[in-house]
């Protein structure tokens, strides 16, 4: 049986809780930031609750957006392990 996995677990969920906790620190709404980074409301609650793998092209807007490093919002992303078997 596979290991249940957090909410958090995968890198699209980890960025979007960076984001979400950002935004909020900031007290942006969706909209705003959607606006400020040239995207739309729905895609930014998409991208928080981990529903879509962002493109770097808008996490670069969002974190411009937000006025933060990139680092900001993806230090808590971990790498999927990968396991590299012969053939």
């Amino acid at each position: 049986m596979p290991a249940a996995r957090g909410p958090w677990s995968s890198p699209a969920s980890a960025f979007g809780r960076a984001l979400a906790c950002e935004r909020e620190r900031q007290s942006k709404s969706m909209n705003r930031l959607a606006k400020i980074a040239g995207t739309h409301a729905s895609e930014v609650s998409r991208l928080e609750r981990g529903l879509r793998d962002p493109r770097l092209s808008t996490m670069v807007r969002l974190a411009a957006a937000l006025d933060v490093p990139l680092g900001a919002l993806v230090k808590d992303v971990a790498a999927p392990s990968l396991r590299y078997e012969r053939a």
